[in-house]
């Protein structure tokens, strides 16, 4: 039996066709404009972020809330990033806390993420 060979797209048909998409802001790697939905990210920063785990329990989560070296809440999805000083870990970790997975709106879910560096993130990724 003959298998059929692909068609090789002509040299006529590479030149006339469009040029890919350009990136949404936030699109850089694969997985969509949300962090929570990709293995890696940039950040507003330019920094890049690898998935270790997630979507994370709450015990997990509280733990990180002290411990990362980073935390930052994905404000609509993903789309705002809103990074929460060392001073302010606590008192966001308890206004977020009660919403983690949860039915209400918005609710939360967290994500453990590590750059090239070893610098541990947590982020917090808010749904309406």
């Amino acid at each position: 039996m003959s298998r059929k060979r692909r068609h090789a797209p002509a040299l006529a048909e590479t030149v006339t066709a469009p040029p890919p998409a350009e990136p949404a802001v936030g699109d850089d790697l694969l997985g969509g404009p949300s962090p929570a939905g990709r293995e890696e990210f940039a950040d507003d920063t330019g920094r890049r972020w690898r998935k270790v785990r997630g979507p994370l329990h709450a015990r997990l989560a509280r733990r990180l809330v002290d411990r990362a070296g980073e935390f930052v809440i994905g404000e609509g999805g993903g789309e705002r990033f809103r990074h929460v000083a060392p001073g302010d870990r606590l008192p966001a970790w308890q206004a977020v806390k009660d919403r983690l997975d949860s039915e209400l709106t918005p609710s939360y879910r967290a994500f453990e993420f590590r750059s090239a560096d070893g610098t541990t993130l947590l982020y917090i990724e808010e749904s309406c």
